[in-house]
């Protein structure tokens, strides 16, 4: 095992690859371990280590970091290797912007389009959320999160505007790992609200709701990002 990279990073990615190219496979189960926060910000991702953990060579390996890079989930630096890159707020500024404007929009079509069907979905997300948090699952949390905020986008019939939001989900729950454990059940409280609006048809309150929702977690997440960069020695970004 190689020294730059601790043996709790590597053990938790799995070795059997599933489905896809060997691009694909590899690419997936990093960056998934990324968003789940197997990985952390600037951990090295050395080539070698990764080849022999999946049995590979070093080829595909360097293609996938390359493709995680263009992505914007893996720095890579001459000399210097890749590494997870570090979340930023200038990042979080802009993606809560985004997701807020297109949220909203979202579940004011889902408050009239929803059908009977995708609220019992909705509950039962509610109710996985809940216990998730309660049993102090973070990861779950975070996940059921994401897909809670999807499954309303479906409910807008909407496919294009589903589609943004569901590119969107990756990178807000990369972002929402932060404050799982803190802001876990609170959400789910939120959850719970904003799919009795739905139920209720209401559009006003629905859109209420979700951007109240939105702003909460940006400004959780704003704060553990700008302890996270503390943390790690890097200064947060200037706000010009």
């Amino acid at each position: 095992m190689s020294a730059t990279m601790p043996e709790p990073f590597l053990a938790n990615l799995p070795r059997v690859l599933t489905g896809g190219t060997l691009a694909e496979q590899l690419y997936d189960v990093i960056e998934e371990a990324i968003i789940s926060g197997e990985l952390g910000p600037g951990q090295r991702l050395p080539a070698d280590d990764l080849a022999r953990h999946f049995g590979v060579s070093r080829i595909p390996i360097r293609e996938t970091l390359r493709a995680l890079d263009a992505n914007g989930w893996v720095d890579i630096r001459p000399r210097h290797g890749a590494c997870v890159r570090q979340r930023t707020e200038r990042e979080l500024r802009s993606l809560f912007e985004v997701r807020s404007m297109l949220e909203v929009q979202s579940v004011q079509l889902a408050a009239e389009r929803r059908s009977a069907g995708q609220l019992k979905e909705l509950d039962l997300l509610v109710e996985q959320g809940r216990q998730a948090a309660a049993s102090a699952r973070h990861g779950e949390v975070a996940a059921i999160n994401t897909r809670f905020h999807n499954l309303v986008a479906e409910c807008a019939g909407n496919e294009v505007l589903a589609e943004i939001l569901e590119g969107l989900g990756k990178r807000v729950r990369w972002y929402f790992g932060t404050v799982g454990e803190t802001r876990g059940r609170q959400s789910m409280r939120e959850h719970a609200d904003i799919v009795k609006a739905l139920r209720d048809g209401d559009r006003t309150g629905a859109a209420a709701l979700v951007a109240a929702h939105i702003d909460a977690t940006r400004e959780a997440v704003q704060e553990a990002v700008i302890r996270e960069l503390r943390a790690g020695g890097a200064a947060a970004e200037d706000d010009d």
